[in-house]
C-alpha cells in the first residue's frame, strides 16, 4: 500500500479520476462494472455478435467481421467476437462493441408492421 502523504499532486489527481470512475461504474452498471474497469486500463474493446437461432455461426462470423471494420473501423478476428445465438433476435444479428449496438435484425421493422 501506498501512503497519501507520499504522493504528489498529479499521482493523487489520477487516483481520484480512477476512484470515480470506479464509483461511477458500480452504481450504474453493477454486475458489469468489473468488465469495463479492467477493459479501460488494458485499452481492450469487447465485441459480441447475438444472431437468430436459424443461422450458423459460419455464416454470420464473415459478416460480422466486415461489418465491425466498415462501421466502428476496428480490425477484429473471429477469437475476439463473442458470439451468442439468441430467439430474441428477430433475422438477422446485432453486434456489439463495449457499449455501442448495431441492430442488423429485424425487429425495427416487425415493430412498424405490428
Amino acid at each position: 500500500m501506498t501512503n497519501l502523504e507520499s504522493l504528489n499532486k498529479a499521482e493523487l489527481q489520477d487516483l481520484l479520476k480512477n476512484l470515480n470512475l470506479y464509483k461511477n461504474l458500480v452504481t450504474k452498471v453493477w454486475k458489469r462494472w468489473k468488465k469495463i474497469f479492467a477493459n479501460v486500463f488494458e485499452w481492450k474493446n469487447d465485441y459480441k455478435v447475438e444472431y437468430h437461432t436459424s443461422l450458423d455461426e459460419a455464416d454470420v462470423s464473415d459478416e460480422a467481421i466486415k461489418i465491425f471494420e466498415k462501421i466502428f473501423w476496428e480490425k477484429v478476428s473471429k477469437n475476439d467476437i463473442t458470439f451468442e445465438k439468441s430467439e430474441k433476435v428477430l433475422g438477422w444479428m446485432k453486434l456489439y462493441m463495449n457499449d455501442n449496438m448495431i441492430d442488423m435484425s429485424f425487429l425495427k421493422f416487425y415493430n412498424l408492421v405490428k
